[in-house]
C-alpha cells in the first residue's frame, strides 16, 4: 500500500474539475475498473466531499494544524474506512481500505482519507499548501525539508520567477 500514493490523490481531487462523469472518469485516469463503474451518484457525492476536503487543505495551508486534524477527523467520522486484507495468492497480502462492494466514491473517499490521515500522522498538520502563483489556488504537498514550497508546479514557479523579472527589468529600465 502506497499511503503518499493516496495523499496525493487526495490533494489532486481537491484540484479536478468534477462537474460530470467524464470529469470524474479522466480523475481516475487509468484506473480501468474504476472508470467503468462510475455513476452520476458518484459524481454527486464527490463534488460535496471534495469541498469538505479543500477545507481540510485550505486550514493545512493557514498553518492551522487543530482545525486541520478537526475537519479531517470529521471526515472520517462521516466517511468510515473498512479495511480489508487482500491477496491474489499466499505471497501476495495487501491492505485495500474499502472492500470489493464499496462504489467508486466510497473508494476514492477511503482512498483520500487513509492518505491524509497517514500524512498527517507521519509528517504533520501543515504539509498541504495552496499554490502562491497569480491565478492558481491548486493544493499541493509539501514534501520539502523546511516546509517552504509556494507553487503547486514546476510551471507555476516559473511563470512567477518570470514575472518577477521582468517587472524588475522593467522597473530598472524606468529609473
Amino acid at each position: 500500500m502506497d499511503t503518499a500514493a493516496y495523499a496525493q490523490r487526495a490533494v489532486d481531487l481537491v484540484n479536478a474539475p468534477l462537474g460530470t462523469e467524464d470529469d470524474l472518469r479522466a480523475y481516475l485516469g487509468d484506473r480501468a475498473w474504476m472508470v467503468e463503474a462510475v455513476r452520476a451518484a458518484d459524481v454527486s457525492l464527490l463534488q460535496e466531499f471534495r469541498a469538505r476536503l479543500a477545507e481540510v487543505a485550505d486550514a493545512s495551508a493557514a498553518r492551522d494544524g487543530a482545525t486541520t486534524v478537526a475537519k479531517l477527523n470529521g471526515l472520517l467520522a462521516r466517511h468510515p474506512i473498512r479495511p480489508v486484507i487482500s491477496g491474489h495468492d499466499e505471497n501476495s497480502w495487501h491492505l485495500h481500505v474499502y472492500d470489493e462492494d464499496a462504489s467508486v466514491s466510497e473508494t476514492v473517499c477511503a482512498e483520500a482519507l487513509f492518505g491524509l490521515a497517514m500524512l498527517i500522522s507521519d509528517h504533520g498538520a501543515t504539509k498541504i499548501g495552496r499554490c502562491a502563483a497569480t491565478g492558481c489556488s491548486n493544493a499541493f504537498i509539501d514534501t520539502s525539508a523546511n516546509s517552504s514550497r509556494r507553487f503547486c508546479s514546476t510551471r507555476c514557479s516559473t511563470r512567477m520567477n518570470v514575472a518577477a523579472l521582468r517587472a524588475r527589468k522593467k522597473a530598472s529600465k524606468s529609473e
